[in-house]
């Protein structure tokens, strides 16, 4: 089953409607990828070479000797790739400089914030392979990464410099979201709403800013980059939805993670909030689960997974995300792009929310 079951129907019959023959998402992303790397690359060798060499390899790009490592070849890129179908999206090509820029000031972003991430949450592997904080240490790694955020502006600075502020706005978002999300570690007292803040930061805040930032840098009206915006916004609360998913039940082989890893961590996903705030039996037992010391065993994990599901939290999570699946495409059909466009958006839409566990 598809933990966005019912947000799946409704892409689907979104791309039915479009009168374009359908381009999966695998050949979308690869096309995008080898528009953006190029420049990306060329961005980083501007960089000291420590700094370079860090960047290199967490992108996948070369080894930790420093040799160039093809089987390594980073994430999908899915950022860029918004970045580039909301310009397109207005009317771009989508190989223009300003919105290339756009497309690489969001990559860079994103993986300032996983050099860091990947070092307060203690984490040792990324896309199977070991963190670069673990390579290089956690001071070269927090340099790299901040680096990078600094490279992104500079990036943009140059063709777009009317879109900083949206840069700035969002980076801060981010940064709070990551904040909130150290905060609510283990918080008992832990809301929904708050719990939704959060994520709105740490992760929707970012594919907002992609799905917008291209068409911006391209010189779109101010109504279109809003209901890009919105359309980013709402793809990335379904997205870290789906993400808390497959934290509690997805299968390692989809995440690269432990079975129940967010479990183990005791972490205060959206589930785990849901079902703690029902105010049911199993919320007490959960809580319970949760507080007792030690590490969680096997069989503790099992029992808090289904305390989740049986105090609702995980039926709550699936709901919200397909609410936030509805409302994305209802934006890009208030946006009502060239067909093209719409098949491609809908259709990398599809394949960001419907991970299978």
């Amino acid at each position: 089953m598809s933990e966005t079951q019912g947000g799946t129907d409704t892409l689907a019959g979104a791309q039915t409607d479009t009168p374009v023959a359908a381009r999966g998402a695998a050949e979308i992303l690869a096309e995008i990828k080898k528009l953006v790397d190029p420049q990306l690359e060329r961005r980083l060798d501007a960089l000291h070479p420590t700094m370079r060499g860090i960047s290199r390899y967490h992108f996948g790009w070369q080894d930790a000797a420093g040799t160039p490592d093809p089987a390594g070849a980073g994430g999908k890129a899915l950022r860029p790739a918004l970045a580039v179908l909301g310009a397109r999206a207005v009317g771009a090509e989508g190989d223009e400089p300003a919105v290339l820029d756009a497309a690489c000031t969001v990559e860079l972003i994103h993986n300032f914030s996983l050099l860091h991430d990947d070092i307060m949450d203690g984490d040792r592997t990324r896309r199977h392979r070991p963190t670069a904080w673990t390579v290089y240490g956690v001071d070269q790694t927090l340099l790299a990464g901040c680096a990078l955020q600094t490279l992104a502006f500079q990036v943009l600075t140059e063709r777009s410099p009317h879109a900083i502020a949206s840069l700035g706005a969002s980076v801060q978002w981010l940064i709070a979201g990551q904040s909130e999300d150290l905060d609510l570690a283990g918080n008992d007292a832990a809301t929904v709403d708050q719990c939704l803040e959060m994520e709105a930061g740490k992760t929707a805040s970012l594919l907002s800013l992609s799905a917008s930032l291209g068409a911006q840098a391209y010189g779109a009206a101010s109504g279109q980059v809003q209901l890009l915006a919105e359309y980013g916004h709402h793809l990335g609360m379904a997205f870290q939805l789906v993400d808390d998913l497959l934290g509690i039940w997805g299968e390692t082989g989809t995440t690269g993670k432990p079975v129940a890893a967010d479990l183990y961590a005791r972490k205060r996903s959206a589930p785990v909030v849901a079902a703690l705030s029902a105010g049911s039996a199993a919320s007490a037992r959960l809580r319970a689960v949760l507080a007792s010391e030690g590490d969680l065993s096997d069989a503790d994990l099992v029992l808090a997974a289904d305390l989740v599901e049986q105090a609702g939290g995980r039926s709550w999570t699936q709901d919200r995300a397909d609410l936030h699946t509805r409302e994305a495409l209802a934006r890009l059909d208030r946006l009502a792009p060239h067909p093209r466009a719409l098949a491609d958006l809908a259709e990398v839409t599809r394949f960001l929310l419907s991970r299978t566990w």
